[in-house]
């Protein structure tokens, strides 16, 4: 039977790391958050789960459907937290996370295509690990994996230690701006369908990114000024 301390061991390996290695193993360029999670609990822990790679796809299965969750305090290693980002629960949930560890007063989760930006938000490029508290508005609910882990190996996960967090502010990214940031956001306008241009991701934010960006914010109802602030961070971070 799968075990949460071998969950727990291979989760942090993929700290800090970008989607791409699970887009080369699944033939795919998607959102590689829900990537993640089939990753971890089907390939490596070896779980017979659902496999798609849509937040919304995925959480409406009868196999998500008979073990929602919504207490949120009683999150386990394993268990999987989808979150509403958007504001607009009718279109499902739009990101998606492993919890690694329940503290008592909050979750911490690690979690794919996020970087941190502010409030409970933490930088993933450098954790890959976020804590929020649990009156979070974002939190959406939590798939119960309990039955599918050797109950056994809880106390020893509960007692490892997991990556300290800090909290950071992202910069607001427009034409002119260069650094890993901008690559970020560069890979994730490719992978949300938007090119930006035959250099690629360079972290150069030049005029093909600029155009990217103002036909993400077109298509989200967002300002279309090609400046890339909080509101259009989170809307890219969605799955």
């Amino acid at each position: 039977m799968a075990t949460r301390e071998l969950l727990l061991k291979e989760a942090k390996k993929r700290i800090g790391k970008g989607g791409h290695d699970l887009f080369e193993r699944y033939s795919c360029r998607t959102h590689w958050c829900m990537m993640q999670v089939y990753y971890l609990l089907h390939d490596v822990c070896e779980i017979d789960i659902p496999k798609s790679y849509s937040c919304s796809v995925w959480m409406n299965t009868g196999y998500a459907m008979a073990r929602l969750n919504h207490e949120y305090n009683t999150a386990e290693v394993g268990d999987i937290l989808f979150f509403e980002n958007n504001g607009n629960r009718a279109d499902g949930p739009d990101h998606v996370g492993i919890v690694i560890e329940n503290t008592g007063h909050s979750i911490k989760v690690l979690e794919g295509n996020t970087n941190g930006v502010d409030g409970n938000w933490y930088n993933t490029s450098t954790t890959g690990v976020f804590e929020y508290s649990y009156d979070y508005s974002g939190f959406e609910c939590i798939i119960d994996m309990s039955n599918e882990f050797d109950s056994s190996d809880i106390e020893k996960v509960e007692s490892e230690p997991v990556p300290d967090t800090f909290e950071v502010s992202i910069r607001t990214l427009k034409r002119g701006h260069t650094g890993r940031d901008v690559k970020s956001l560069q890979r994730l306008l490719f992978a949300d369908g938007y090119s930006v241009g035959s250099c690629g991701d360079d972290g150069d934010f030049g005029k093909d990114t600029e155009k990217a960006v103002i036909n993400f914010q077109s298509e989200h109802d967002l300002e279309s000024d090609g400046i890339v602030g909080p509101k259009t961070f989170r809307s890219l971070w969605g799955c």
